[in-house]
């Protein structure tokens, strides 16, 4: 699937459609690159599954805080991924951060830090930044 349209220096994607990140080519396939055919009564998703998995990799990607942060907490259940340690304060986190490249990412480029974990990341990054 391609996503040109997605400008990965940017956290925010504000322009970025839905029918951008899953063009319809194939007018018989599900948009969703599940590669299910879809039947008379759907146009563009094989089910509600795939229109609302394709919805929610849309937001996350487009950037919805709130969206991201329902979705880590149901992966991630509020584990640090370096520590360890479950915290209900916990901080969503891009893996590679916005300024190398990891803005306009899905899910698989955020993970859940403690306040902790995550101050020392950053503090880490931006002396990395300022080289």
């Amino acid at each position: 699937m391609s996503i040109g349209k997605i400008n990965h220096k940017l956290r925010y994607q504000k322009n970025l459609t839905l029918n951008q990140l899953y063009p319809h080519k194939d007018k018989s396939v599900c948009a969703c690159g599940c590669g299910k055919k879809l039947t008379p009564k759907r146009q563009k998703w094989a089910t509600n599954e795939c229109q609302s998995k394709a919805v929610i990799r849309f937001m996350v990607i487009k950037g919805n805080t709130k969206v991201i942060r329902q979705q880590l907490q149901l992966r991630d259940k509020g584990r640090c991924a370096t520590c360890r340690v479950v915290s209900e304060k916990w901080q969503a986190d891009h893996i590679v951060p916005v300024f190398l490249g990891g803005g306009g990412c899905d899910l698989t480029n955020f993970q859940t830090l403690c306040p902790t974990c995550h101050e020392s990341k950053t503090k880490n990054q931006m002396q990395f930044k300022k080289k």
